[in-house]
């Protein structure tokens, strides 16, 4: 699985042994550890690959394994979007899509399927302490325009570090399916774990369990409010 996503992104060596391999780069690191997994198809935490042609990166991904799901192309008035769903070689769902002015394959977004992205959101900007992401105005018009009811506008959120930094959070409100052990977490390091665990759970985080390696490193399992995992180390 390293090989494949250090093989897939831009940048990125692939390293570990059986049991815990990473794929690390210019971007984010991604970390592979072996133990069960509940079959799912609808994940509910995905990323996004930006890729500058989406359709040659297709027919590259399978060659080196990928699978292909569905091509999707979502049009609001003069607005449109074509993006690919595809599979990794274990079967976790992900997405590549061609923004403009992509020049390497990287981690575009991390997208959310949630019931409600807006607080959602609210709460992952305020853990991180990135900013709100301003929807403009002219494209919310330009929705309006489009005929779009406006109550579907909190059908989604964004929230980033910078305002040109990757990877963005996406939150969508979609169905999700709850495994009993997700496929995808996010981890996150920390100067003061107690700290962080106290701050998190008064923005409406749970704490599940803290573990302990035997070389002696600590992290917290935590859930954000809609119960998908994370952790602190």
């Amino acid at each position: 699985m390293a090989e494949f996503w250090a093989e897939f992104l831009d940048g990125y060596d692939a390293g570990g042994d059986d049991d815990r391999a990473h794929a690390t780069g210019e971007g984010t690191a991604l970390a592979f550890n072996r133990m069960e997994k509940s079959p799912t198809i609808e994940l509910p935490i995905h990323l996004d690959i930006n890729v500058p042609d989406r359709e040659a990166e297709l027919q590259r991904l399978l060659g080196l394994g990928a699978r292909l799901v569905e091509t999707k192309s979502h049009s609001i008035g003069d607005l449109s979007e074509t993006w690919t769903v595809m599979r990794d070689p274990e079967g976790n769902g992900f997405c590549i899509q061609s923004p403009p002015n992509v020049e390497r394959r990287q981690v575009g977004n991390v997208t959310f399927s949630c019931a409600e992205p807006v607080p959602l959101g609210r709460f992952w900007a305020g853990a991180l302490g990135w900013p709100d992401e301003p929807t403009d105005e002219g494209f919310l018009q330009q929705l309006r325009e489009a005929g779009m009811d406006e109550r579907e506008f909190d059908a989604f959120y964004v929230t980033r570090e910078t305002e040109s930094s990757r990877p963005r959070f996406l939150f969508q409100r979609r169905e999700k399916s709850r495994p009993a052990s997700y496929p995808i977490h996010l981890d996150f390091r920390s100067d003061d774990r107690e700290a962080d665990i106290e701050r998190l759970s008064g923005l409406g985080a749970s704490v599940v369990e803290t573990k302990s390696t035997p070389s002696g490193f600590t992290w917290t399992v935590m859930r954000d409010p809609e119960g998908n995992p994370f952790c602190f180390g």
